[in-house]
């Protein structure tokens, strides 16, 4: 029987509220990229930060995205017990990055993103709300879990 990893049975499992806005912020950020920037580099930047951001480090080491620093969450790899790298970052995000690439190419790009992009992005947030420990489609292909990035015992020492 395998013993439990301490980086992963040491950190609560993150609400879907911390996720949910989470990624409604990295969104953001996505959408601002492609608009600020000239036409091509910028939704290209912006779809390139939404499959490699959970592998970004700030601060306390990779695993958060802007949006995850912000709601003090960060994806663990559940082989390992760390932070995940780039490649567990592009695969675990590949699902709503596909949806995302296709909202960058105009009108064609947008159809095909209320057909296949957008029904992606809700099986992700129903997958979020309903399988244990939320994991998504990308969670369960990359073999991550979001995690509060205080753990109970380390927030508890803080007070």
């Amino acid at each position: 029987m395998e013993t439990p990893n301490p980086a992963l049975t040491e950190h609560l499992p993150a609400t879907v509220s911390q996720r949910f806005f989470a990624k409604g912020v990295d969104l953001l950020i996505v959408i601002a990229v492609g608009i600020v920037l000239p036409r091509v580099i910028g939704p290209l930047l912006g779809f390139a930060y939404s499959l490699t951001a959970d592998s970004w480090k700030w601060g306390g080491g990779p695993g958060q995205s802007i949006g995850k620093k912000i709601f003090n969450i960060r994806v663990y790899s559940r082989k390992t017990g760390g932070p995940v790298d780039l490649g567990a970052s592009i695969i675990r995000n590949s699902p709503i990055g596909i949806a995302t690439f296709f909202a960058i190419i105009p009108f064609v790009g947008w159809i095909i993103f209320f057909v296949v992009g957008l029904p992606i992005m809700i099986i992700e947030l129903y997958l979020m709300a309903t399988v244990k420990d939320g994991h998504r489609l990308g969670d369960v292909m990359a073999d991550t879990e979001v995690r509060s990035f205080l753990s109970p015992k380390k927030a508890s020492k803080k007070k």
